[in-house]
Formats: C-alpha cells, sequence, structure tokens
C-alpha cells in the first residue's frame, strides 16, 4: 500500500490533471467555442454549460444582437457523448418582434478508439436541428431553418502531448454539411444547403489557463431566395468567416471561458433598412461549465488498472518505458483531482502510522503481561 500511495503520489505531481472537457460548443459536444476536438467526455461525465453571446450593431436601425442557451453534455461509453443544447433566449431585432426561443440542437459525436494515447485523432458528430421556439431565420447566424435541420461534421486533432492535454499544443480542424428542409416553408426549389469549416489553436498559458482562438466559416451551397440573408444587397447569401480569440480558465470543477467573436468579413447589407448591416462586427461570449456527475476514466489495453481507497487510476506503459523515478511516456493517464488524490493517500498513512503505533502499544502490553504470570 506505502509503495503504490508513493508511485501514485510522485506521479500525480509530474502528470498534473489528464483530459477534461475543453466547452461545449454551439453545435455540441467536446470542444471549443464552435470548433470540436476529436476527445470526448469520460463515460459518466455529465456536464452543464451556460453559454451568452452579446454584441450590438449600428447604422440605419441601432439593435442589440443576444443569445443565451444552456447546454448538457454526457459520455456514453468511451468514445461516444450525445450533447443537447437548447436557446432559450435569441434577439429578432430586424423582425421587430422581440426576443424568442430558438433551436433545440441534439448531437452524438464519436472518436476511433486508440489503444493508447495518440496524438493524431479522429471522429466525426451528427446533430440535427429542431425548431422548438419562434426564433428562426433570425439575423445572429448565417441561417436558422423553421423546420428539422440535419448535419454532420468530421473531426481531426493533433496533440503535441497526448499523455497530458492540459499541457498540450493543440490543433482541431472541422469539415461538415447541414440541410435545412426549409422549401415547404417559404416555398421555391431549392432546400438551403450549406459547408461547415473550421480550424482551432490551443496554447497553454499556465496549468489551469488556455489561450485560444478559432476561425470557423460557413458557405452557402444553395439558399432559398426567401430567406432573409438572401435579400442582402447583393441579392444572394454571403459566404463569411469569423475569427474567435479567448481564453479559458478551469476552476475546481468549473471551467470559465471568454473572448470574441469578430466578423472580418461582416458586409451583409439588408435593403429593407437602408442597407442595415445583417451582423454585427463582434461579439463578446461568456461560457461557464461545471461537471455535475463525475465519469470513469479510460483505461487502455496496454495499460494496469491501479486501485486506491476504491477509485481507479490508470496507469499505461510496460517495463522499459519508464526511467529510473518511475515516470515515462504515458505513466499514468487520465488521474482525476490530483490534490483530492493527494489527500487521500496522507490520509491513508497516517491511517497505517495510527494502526502500526497501536499495535505496538498492544505487543508492549502482552510482554509486560506474560512477565508478570512468569515464575
Amino acid at each position: 500500500m506505502k509503495r503504490n500511495a508513493v508511485l501514485v503520489a510522485v506521479c500525480v505531481l509530474f502528470s498534473g490533471l489528464a483530459q477534461r472537457a475543453d466547452a461545449i460548443t454551439y453545435y455540441g459536444g467536446n470542444g471549443l467555442v464552435r470548433v470540436m476536438s476529436a476527445n470526448n467526455v469520460y463515460p459518466g461525465d455529465l456536464w452543464i454549460s451556460s453559454n451568452l453571446y452579446y454584441g450590438s450593431t449600428s447604422g440605419t436601425l441601432v439593435y442589440r444582437d443576444g443569445t443565451y442557451a444552456v447546454s448538457l453534455l454526457y459520455g456514453i461509453k468511451q468514445y461516444l457523448e450525445v450533447g443537447v443544447n437548447q436557446t432559450v433566449y435569441q434577439d429578432r431585432a430586424l423582425s421587430g418582434e422581440g426576443p424568442a426561443v430558438g433551436p433545440l440542437r441534439i448531437s452524438v459525436k464519436g472518436v476511433i478508439p486508440r489503444w493508447a494515447p495518440s496524438a493524431f485523432n479522429l471522429g466525426a458528430q451528427f446533430f440535427t436541428s429542431i425548431p422548438v421556439g419562434k426564433a428562426y431565420n433570425v439575423e445572429y447566424e448565417s441561417y436558422i431553418s423553421p423546420k428539422i435541420s440535419f448535419g454532420g461534421m468530421g473531426i481531426f486533432t493533433i496533440d503535441s502531448n497526448p499523455v497530458d492535454l492540459r499541457r498540450s499544443r493543440r490543433i482541431h480542424f472541422n469539415f461538415g454539411f447541414v440541410y435545412h428542409n426549409d422549401k415547404a416553408e417559404f416555398g421555391g426549389q431549392d432546400n438551403t444547403t450549406q459547408y461547415l469549416i473550421g480550424l482551432g489553436f490551443q496554447f497553454p498559458i499556465s496549468n489551469a489557463t488556455m489561450f485560444f482562438t478559432e476561425i470557423s466559416g460557413e458557405y452557402f451551397i444553395r439558399a432559398n431566395p426567401k430567406i432573409i440573408v438572401s435579400k442582402e444587397a447583393g441579392g444572394a447569401a454571403s459566404d463569411y468567416f469569423r475569427l474567435t480569440p479567448g481564453v479559458r480558465h478551469q476552476f475546481r470543477g468549473f471551467i470559465l471561458q471568454t473572448g470574441f467573436e469578430i466578423r472580418p468579413n461582416s458586409v451583409a447589407k439588408f435593403p429593407e433598412f437602408d442597407n442595415q448591416p445583417l451582423y454585427p462586427r463582434w461579439k463578446f461570449f461568456l461560457n461557464l461549465q461545471f461537471r455535475l456527475m463525475e465519469g470513469i476514466p479510460p483505461t487502455y489495453r496496454r495499460g494496469k488498472n491501479l486501485r486506491i481507497s476504491g477509485r481507479s487510476y490508470y496507469e499505461y506503459g510496460r517495463s522499459g518505458t519508464t526511467d529510473a523515478r518511475g515516470i515515462g511516456a504515458g505513466v499514468i493517464q487520465n488521474v482525476e483531482e490530483r490534490q483530492e488524490l493527494l489527500d487521500q493517500i496522507e490520509k491513508d498513512l497516517q491511517e497505517i502510522r495510527e494502526q502500526r503505533i497501536k499495535a505496538q502499544r498492544e505487543l508492549e502490553e502482552l510482554k509486560k503481561s506474560l512477565e508478570k504470570q512468569s515464575p
């Protein structure tokens, strides 16, 4: 017990926290703001996220452009997670009808199984958008359909340190497609379809703080001529992209993510409002995430399961993969809450000391008793 406790303590000091959820993205799933990661939350992990976007624009009409959404993310299996995102507040400035409830998005994301931590990871996500509220065809997004939409996305992630993702420099690439079944609602010959593209970068600043930036864009393959983005001054829906720099900080159990969403090519104009810009030049976003249920960190087939006080901690690597201190590439994978583990180890060691002292006293008393009974 003492040997195992010391080994785990040393490994924890050098490894830090391994993979944790980054944030719940706009399309659901583990990742940044809109760009997703090819890593999932742990099986049994349940995360809740509060997402706020706010901006304003000026022109002939000055209006507020805000969105508030609540998301849940749950790890079903080691390589499968499901996300639910509900927009509970969406401004509709140009329609003049005031804020309303937005769409419900449901997503499923899976990644390719790995038998050891890998620097290259692949995944895919499928999602659907259900218009449960009245906020659709609004100016905030390029397009939200009044009918059920379906989409899919391929995901690729590169990690400089796959053993400890908190210390890894990460690159994510997403490419997807979304189909809006809106022809029956607006009329016309075409349903609106789009390509989705995203590129994200993450750089650790400290053990708990990460800087990130992402570029995400949308390209209209076809656009129904009666949707709001088809009524621009040019007479066709504009393709555009967003630049999103931000900072993520991890507290104990919480993740805070904040930054700005900038639209460098925000040129779309709405002729009915004297060429009023459709989209703000920038938007502020704030994401607060909390883990409601703690899941089980995954192990690997080539790894060893070490149990301490009823909890599982996973050791990766065979003989020859560690140095003289017992620390090497991937010795401990997915160690949860290092301070909690160290406190538990100290508690276990203290109990062992107390039991040893008690046994020594009982032995001394027994020895004295035997001496008194001797003739």
